[in-house]
This record gives structure tokens, sequence and C-alpha cells, in this order.
């Protein structure tokens, strides 16, 4: 029985040096662009990160209400801050969607259906081992709050962008 335990401690101990080596001598490719998270990554990631969200994300509602002052107000935060990566209502796709690892989600191409709560609270404190930072004290959280509300009320600008000028 001793033998035993003994070669699971010594098998494990194989498996994670061997793994710490690849990891830590130049053989994993750390590279954002040209990779793309396998689905075991990419699923676990998100429940990772969901679970943490929903268990420290603000339970309220969004405190503004979508009037047309509040929503060009966050459209204008949103603009400055966060079009580069996550696309505008002019160009729904970034180009830099792809140049990071994970790619980055186009939400004027598709509107998040997370509660408002979640998104201020991914918005305000970023998500680590991404590029998405944290704005706490960069915007205050009325700018975060009418972003959120910009964002998910972007479908009914859409809309009324593509119709032509009078």
């Amino acid at each position: 029985m001793r033998g035993f335990i003994l070669g699971i401690i010594l098998t494990l101990l194989a498996v994670f040096g061997g793994a710490y080596y690849y990891a830590t001598t130049g053989h994993f490719d750390t590279r954002a662009v040209g990779n793309t998270p396998s689905t075991l990554e990419r699923s676990s990631a998100m429940k990772s990160l969901d679970a943490w969200v929903e268990g420290h994300a603000p339970k309220q509602p969004n405190p503004f209400q979508p009037t047309t002052d509040n929503i060009m107000d966050g459209s204008m935060t949103y603009d400055k801050n966060c079009a580069l990566c996550h696309g505008s209502l002019k160009d729904p796709t970034s180009q830099m969607r792809t140049k990071f690892y994970p790619p980055v989600p186009q939400l004027m191409s598709h509107t998040p259906d997370d509660p408002d709560g979640n998104l201020f609270y991914v918005v305000k404190y970023g998500i680590r081992y991404t590029a998405m930072p944290g704005w706490d004290g960069v915007l205050s959280d009325d700018d975060i709050w009418k972003t959120v509300l910009f964002v998910k009320n972007s479908n009914q600008m859409k809309d009324n962008s593509k119709q032509p000028p009078k």
C-alpha cells in the first residue's frame, strides 16, 4: 500500500513538474494574435467569470432611466473609451477584435443580455488575464451606469442609424 501511494505522489510530481517546465521554458505559445481559446478553456473561463460576477455584482437596477440625454452621455463615454476594442455604432466590428486573447466581445454586433449590474461590475473592475481594464477611479460610477445604459439600448440606435438622413 505504501508503494502505491508513493507511486501516485511521484506520478503527480512528474506530471505537474513537466507542465511547469513546459510552461516556464518558452515552449508555451503566448501570442495573442493567431491563437484562439480552446472550447474547454472558453467554457471554464466563462463559467468562472459568470459565477464570480454574479456573486459580486450589485443587484440593483440601473439608477438611470433610458432618456435621450442619459443614453447620449453613455454613448460619448463608450465612444471615447470602449469603441476601439468593442466596436461602435458606425463600425460594429472592431479591427481589434482578434488582436487580444481571448478575442474581445463586439458589443455593437451582439448586445449582451447580462443584468445591468453585472456589466457595471465588469466595467468598473475589469477582467483579469484579458485586456479588459478596470475603470474604477477613471470613470465615475454614474459614467459607468450610463455607458451600460447605452450598450443595452444600442440596438434601437443601430436601427435608427441605418435610416437615410432626412
